[in-house]
């Protein structure tokens, strides 16, 4: 066993203790299907390993030998190794409705937010343009660098978001790759769907 996949290993073990702290630790109460309040770090390493095992569900993994990068070492959030060799970064966010979270912390809780096409559009827009602003990557180099977006809206199942963004094309990404929308658990696909982003990668012009 290599030393990647010894450190995906660890990590695995440390998702496993750390599960059993969280059912004693109190989360947000709204859109919180990912949530880790214990650690932050397994928190994101867990993410992306939800994608990860989706995508291979989905006949469609291309990276493995997943690790957390660590607080202070971000971003990327986390790294991997692309199936055809070299690194892969790997940023971390979410998408949800800050009001909504305020509203819930102060008692109303009786309507989740409502998500329009544009509301998802525009929301999704920033997230992209946020995290393909860093100019203090850290680590690498990087074959390649994607963003895997998570949320657990109650209104935003998989198929009404992906009748929405199947056909949207994002405009322009200079250091992410791809982009992927990691949806929480769906009992009717039995994993945590995805959907990937339709992103135009800018190029420079010679």
């Amino acid at each position: 066993m290599d030393n990647n996949d010894s450190d995906e290993k660890n990590t695995a073990q440390s998702l496993n203790q750390a599960k059993k702290v969280q059912a004693k630790q109190k989360k947000r109460g709204y859109s919180d299907f990912f949530a880790w309040p214990v650690d932050r770090q397994l928190e994101e390493w867990a993410i992306v390993d939800s994608l990860k095992e989706s995508l291979e569900k989905a006949d469609a993994g291309f990276f493995n030998s997943l690790v957390a990068r660590g607080q202070g070492n971000d971003p990327p959030d986390c790294e991997a190794m692309l199936f055809e060799g070299g690194r892969l970064g790997i940023e971390v966010t979410e998408l949800v409705d800050p009001v909504a979270i305020m509203a819930h912390k102060n008692g109303d809780s009786a309507q989740p937010a409502q998500w329009n096409e544009i509301k998802l559009v525009k929301s999704i827009s920033q997230r992209l343009e946020v995290k393909d602003a860093s100019t203090n990557i850290k680590g690498g180099p990087y074959e390649r660098y994607i963003l895997v977006i998570h949320t657990d809206e109650p209104a935003l199942s998989f198929d009404y978001t992906h009748s929405i963004l199947s056909e949207y094309i994002f405009n322009y990404c200079a250091l992410i790759n791809r982009a992927f929308l990691l949806m929480s658990y769906d009992e009717k696909y039995r994993c945590c769907p995805f959907i990937e982003l339709n992103i135009k990668v800018r190029t420079l012009s010679k």
